[in-house]
């Protein structure tokens, strides 16, 4: 604490009782504010983890696309020639 004995008695019981309240809500304060950055760092957390999972959804995702076109253009190409187009 660093308001001296001597000075809150001399306030008398009214300036000790307001000294003890503000000391109770400024640590109050002090813990709400660590409570909230936790938790704002929680979700932080868990919206890099979502996005790194979507990331690799569309990066699977993309592969699959470029392997069925593949197929699908020899499957076209095949079917054209079975045709005589070609």
């Amino acid at each position: 604490m660093d308001v001296p004995i001597e000075a809150i008695c001399s306030l008398g019981v009214g300036g000790a009782l307001a000294i003890v309240i503000f000391l109770m809500y400024r640590r109050d304060k002090n813990a709400t504010e660590k409570r909230i950055a936790d938790i704002c760092e929680g979700h932080e957390n868990r919206l890099r983890e979502d996005r790194m999972q979507l990331t690799g959804i569309i990066e699977r995702d993309q592969e699959s696309r470029e392997e069925n076109t593949k197929a699908i253009t020899g499957l076209t190409t095949l079917l054209e020639r079975m045709n005589g187009r070609h």
